[in-house]
């Protein structure tokens, strides 16, 4: 059982700190996330929206606390607790959200309506690692075997404080396991790099100071710092289909080899007056005197693109191959120019001028309203025009407001937050 534990401690240990910090990486898309859940149509908890950043910062930050204290022993009864409390709050949640889908989807192969709205992924991993929302409860339900144990021998004392030989081999076999998750699964060697550092800070308070709160504050602050410098700038790694280097048209198409949805389909007809029910891949019966009806049921989800809903459009056209085919083009980003940044907005008219004298096209694009744009515009003495776009797009493509995209024939050459504007290069 002492093994077992032991065992127990680096996986959910590691486990937490490569998620916490996947997330503290991009906070503001975990926010989001947590708005979809709160809607009304989904949990119903909309008078947490306007602190779902700050929750999203909070939980990134103590789910990396949590995993260094399992791996140290530090606080057992507290960490433990808490960690199993949050295993089981996920696992609710994820089940939830596949049970959501199913029903969503039984009621449409029924033809009955369904009203409530289902979170199509749980973001346990943003978006460096998509998991259907069963997998992520099967994936939680996994984890539950080493933290219900943890839990137990937690509140019973039985997970003492590490020596300083325990602390290293702890250490040295954690890295070894977020080298495997952050570097081979999700393809980040900052997992490793940060892990590093923190392990360092931990090693140190703990050897120097006593008291399990000080070393615990340490790591707190460090992963606070982090989180804190990719809200202030932009995450430092970029999973999304809009990183630099991706080029637009590209991910909007589907590869030569991408897997197809397998669908079923179910034939009512009729042959010789008697009724009958045929079941293929679309083909349909060989021989019928009338088709009554045909109902399709997917067995297999195919592929989809990277990017599916990228539009650029005025009130008269869309314009989306004409912008993402110029040479040279500067998309100022902002989801709703009524939420924007008053600092960042003020610095947009010396950045289209700048990018305009190098001979760079420069648009804006927006979910608001057209009397918003022209107010924005006469507020700001913009001179450029902005575009429409779906907001959870926008989101997706920068996470600032405003925040600035640069193009060469579609394909991303620079990005920044507003904070950064003067980093672009013309």
């Amino acid at each position: 059982m002492k093994i077992f534990i032991t065992i127990s401690r680096l996986i959910v240990g590691s486990l937490f700190i490569v998620s916490g910090l996947i997330k503290c990486n991009d906070t503001i898309g975990f926010s989001y996330k947590l708005n979809d859940y709160f809607a009304h149509d989904v949990l119903n908890l909309e008078f947490l929206i306007p602190y779902s950043l700050l929750l999203a910062v909070c939980i990134c930050v103590v789910e990396i606390v949590l995993g260094v204290a399992v791996l140290f022993g530090l606080k057992s009864k507290l960490s433990t607790t808490l960690i199993l409390l949050m295993m089981l709050f996920f696992t609710w949640l994820t089940w939830y959200t596949s049970s959501c889908l199913e029903a969503q989807d039984a009621a449409g192969r029924l033809g009955e309506e369904f009203t409530k709205n289902c979170v199509s992924d749980c973001g346990c991993f943003g978006d460096a690692l998509k998991l259907e929302p069963k997998e992520s409860f099967y994936k939680d339900l996994f984890l539950l075997i080493f933290t219900i144990p943890l839990f137990f021998f937690g509140i019973k004392n039985k997970i003492p404080k590490n020596t300083k030989k325990e602390d290293w081999f702890y250490m040295i076999t954690s890295l070894v396991l977020i080298f495997a998750f952050g570097v081979l699964v999700i393809g980040w060697w900052f997992t490793v790099v940060f892990s590093i550092a923190l392990f360092a800070l931990v090693y140190v308070i703990k050897n120097k100071v006593k008291g399990d709160w000080l070393v615990l504050l340490g790591a707190y602050l460090i992963s606070l710092a982090f989180t804190y410098y990719c809200l202030q700038n932009l995450p430092l790694k970029d999973f999304r289909a809009y990183k630099i280097g991706d080029n637009f048209q590209e991910n909007m198409k589907l590869p030569a080899d991408a897997q197809k949805a397998v669908t079923d389909y179910i034939w009512t007809y009729k042959l010789n007056g008697e009724e009958k029910t045929f079941t293929d891949r679309g083909r349909g019966p060989a021989e019928y005197d009338e088709i009554i009806s045909v109902e399709t049921h997917v067995i297999e989800e195919g592929d989809v693109p990277k990017i599916q809903d990228f539009t650029i459009e005025s009130e008269d056209e869309d314009l989306t191959q004409h912008f993402l085919e110029t040479d040279k083009l500067v998309m100022i980003v902002s989801y709703s120019l009524e939420k924007s940044e008053a600092e960042g907005m003020a610095q947009l008219k010396a950045l289209a001028d700048k990018a305009k004298a190098q001979g760079y096209t420069v648009i804006g694009l927006t979910a608001s309203g057209e009397a918003k744009k022209q107010e924005v515009k006469a507020t700001y003495n913009l001179d450029f025009d902005f575009y429409l776009c779906d907001e959870k797009v926008l989101k997706t493509v920068v996470r600032a407001n405003p925040g600035v995209v640069v193009l060469e024939k579609g394909t991303v050459t620079q990005k920044e937050h507003w904070n950064n504007i003067d980093d672009l290069e013309f």
